[in-house]
């Protein structure tokens, strides 16, 4: 039981609905909104992915985690470095065939989306503004993937789900990182704050934010009447989340608000990734998607007490 605690640890259950939503809009604007096993596949897929990913970061960084996260699994020795190494890596495998299995082209992707993770975690986490660019473009990717996995095509609406999803992800990323930020100077962690500085940073995380959200909403004038303009509702939802808890970060820039800013950003994720679900199903079908992973996430959060 204490190794499989020490898993959940690794892949950071509690953030298990992030690829889930962050597909969605692929696989049910592919779909039509229709559930079928291609759109289950890919969404276990992509949440295996971005677990391995998960684990991948943490043996990359186990070194320097000894100093700053010394309780997490692997620095704490309650795993050791190879047995996070092998699980993640034969995840990625299973991931890349079952991607062949279903299109050669989610296949490629997969690959491309692997080629990300391992960039991310191994060079450009610590590398600032490209660490900040590099993960959310694979984040924002997924809905690609989720297409090519139901209909092997890239109708119009997915990228700007893609397009919305990445530069939401983008001024997240950059909020994420002032949660750890004077542990990250006292050890010569480069992240975006440290390396351009708190107020350029915010300001790049507030731009990419407010783009986002521009583009979500894009197809609501120009998509007439493919979609269905309920889905505003989610968009909206998803601004007033990540404002209300990123205003007292950018007031006063420091760790106990910049981790309120995180969590705010990770339930404006889960409300504004998938808001293009909303121009294929009624608004009452995508609040039967929406919220329970929301009530899940929020309810895992406060009692894990996991680091996230």
């Amino acid at each position: 039981m204490n190794r499989v605690k020490a898993y959940l640890e690794l892949i950071r259950y509690p953030l298990f609905a992030i690829p889930i939503v962050a597909t969605l809009p692929g696989v049910l604007i592919a779909s039509e909104g229709k559930l079928t096993w291609r759109v289950v596949a890919a969404l276990v897929i992509a949440m295996f992915g971005y677990f391995a990913g998960m684990i991948k970061n943490d043996y990359f960084h186990h070194e320097t985690d000894a100093r700053t996260n010394p309780e997490r699994p692997l620095p704490s020795n309650r795993l050791t470095p190879k047995q996070a190494l092998v699980p993640a890596s034969i995840i990625y495998a299973l991931c890349v065939i079952s991607g062949f299995l279903l299109s050669v082209k989610a296949g490629l992707l997969v690959i491309a989306l692997v080629a990300i993770s391992h960039l991310y975690n191994a060079i450009f986490k610590a590398k600032g503004i490209l660490g900040s660019l590099t993960l959310p473009l694979g984040i924002g990717l997924l809905n690609v993937f989720g297409a090519l996995v139901v209909s092997n095509s890239v109708p119009r609406l997915v990228w700007y789900a893609f397009g919305a999803t990445t530069f939401y992800d983008l001024g997240t990323h950059i909020i994420t990182t002032f949660k750890d930020i004077s542990r990250d100077k006292q050890h010569g962690i480069t992240t975006t704050p440290v390396q351009l500085g708190i107020r350029p940073a915010l300001f790049l995380s507030a731009a990419a934010t407010i783009l986002a959200f521009v583009i979500a909403l894009l197809p609501y004038w120009l998509e007439q009447p493919l979609v269905q303009k309920s889905y505003a509702v989610w968009v909206i939802l998803g601004l007033v989340a990540a404002v209300v808890t990123r205003i007292p970060l950018y007031l006063q820039p420091n760790e106990k608000n910049g981790y309120f800013a995180l969590k705010g950003s990770m339930i404006g994720s889960i409300l504004f990734f998938p808001c293009l679900v909303g121009t294929q199903v009624s608004i009452g079908v995508s609040t039967a998607i929406i919220l329970p992973l929301l009530f899940v996430t929020m309810l895992l959060l406060r009692t894990s007490r996991q680091e996230v």
